[in-house]
């Protein structure tokens, strides 16, 4: 009985010190997307990057790649830097993209690089690619962080909380 007790009571601390350091990455990466998010609606451009952790333990990011309206291809990762997931933003809104999820190109890609990925929309939805899953997550839904005024909810089919890639190839199909 002792040991059972001694089990629970660490892992529960570690499970507690667990949800701590999400939280703390997730609050890092909302206020990250807060003051990158003005600049990529203004502009139309994804924005893209890397999310690391420096030598004091402290959430760090590297300098954002301009990319284009669709795309972007993140500046190569400093070899000194200690990096966790990727980054970028959607741009701004526009009815002729399906912006408010991560594509299937985003999703291969990191899956692909073997990083976990984080990703901003015009809607203001934040999403995690779990690389090794294979999967994107909604971790925070709209007006998360900064959001393009001129988005409109009923522009694109209906957003669901998580994908795969055989999801996400179906949703291309019925865009197209």
């Amino acid at each position: 009985m002792r040991f059972i007790v001694i089990f629970v009571f660490f892992f529960g601390l570690f499970a507690n010190a667990s949800l701590a350091q999400e939280q703390d990455e997730f609050d890092f990466v909302a206020e990250f997307f807060d003051e990158l998010q003005p600049l990529t609606i203004a502009n139309n451009k994804e924005y893209c990057g890397y999310f690391g952790i420096d030598e004091n333990d402290n959430f760090i990011a590297t300098k954002p790649t301009k990319g284009e309206e669709d795309s972007c291809f993140a500046d190569d990762i400093p070899e000194d830097f200690n990096y966790f997931a990727s980054y970028h933003t959607h741009g701004a809104f526009s009815f002729d993209a399906d912006s408010e999820l991560p594509s299937s190109v985003d999703l291969e890609a990191d899956i692909a690089e073997e990083v976990d990925g984080y990703i901003s929309t015009p809607g203001g939805r934040i999403w995690f690619i779990d690389a090794m899953e294979e999967k994107a997550f909604l971790i925070c839904g709209r007006n998360c962080t900064v959001s393009d005024d001129r988005y409109e909810a009923d522009a694109n089919l209906a957003v669901l909380n998580e994908y795969d890639i055989e999801l996400l190839l179906k949703r291309d199909e019925m865009i197209d």
